[in-house]
């Protein structure tokens, strides 16, 4: 595993990490459409981003990386889901699921030398749908019980600063040469079938 990755492991984790605390700490007034969208876009942006860096890194064993990616998926969007009825862990287990799935099956199809910039573009547009997510969430809660919270639940402003860090911090790794490892399996591509 690259450093990259792992630079877009930690991203996620971040990403994870603070839905997590808000929907804990905001639980009861996260109600209605936000409660069921909110488990299921963690668990699609969480999913999906991590099962690009684990498929990328079992790209070997197919099942393993797939397996693995569809239990991050399942645990991301469950947890946050649990915390606010059995309809919403259902949905964010689910869409964890598949995303989960999904990022894994697009890393194991893509030759190596395209893994880096997938894992960036999918780390910018996961980026930009959880700023998008901490607006809608922000703007769900009252205005005073917002400004009691900590510091980190108050402003949209870190999750913007957490993701342009993360995405200067792959650039600059990418920048500097980091070699990827070579896979032990053939390029997947239809026209090398015989």
């Amino acid at each position: 595993m690259t450093t990259n990755w792992i630079i877009a492991a930690v991203f996620y984790a971040l990403i994870a990490c603070w839905s997590l605390g808000f929907i804990y700490r905001f639980r009861f007034a996260v109600t209605g459409t936000i409660a069921m969208i909110t488990p299921m876009a963690c668990g699609m942006v969480i999913g999906f981003g991590e099962g690009t860096i684990v498929g990328a890194a079992f790209s070997v064993n197919p099942f393993l990386s797939m397996l693995t990616s569809v239990l991050i998926g399942i645990l991301a969007g469950g947890i946050i889901g649990s915390l606010i009825s059995v309809g919403a862990f259902l949905n964010g287990a689910l869409s964890g699921m598949m995303a989960g799935l999904m990022g894994a099956m697009l890393m194991v199809m893509l030759p190596s030398s395209e893994w880096n910039r997938v894992i960036f573009i999918f780390m910018a547009i996961g980026g930009f749908l959880q700023f998008v997510h901490t607006l809608m969430l922000q703007g769900q809660i009252e205005e005073p019980l917002l400004k009691r919270s900590n510091w980190i639940f108050r402003t949209p402003s870190l999750m913007f600063l957490a993701a342009a860090v993360f995405l200067i911090l792959y650039t600059a790794g990418s920048a500097s040469g980091a070699t990827l490892p070579d896979p032990k399996h053939p390029n997947h591509s239809m026209m090398n079938m015989k």
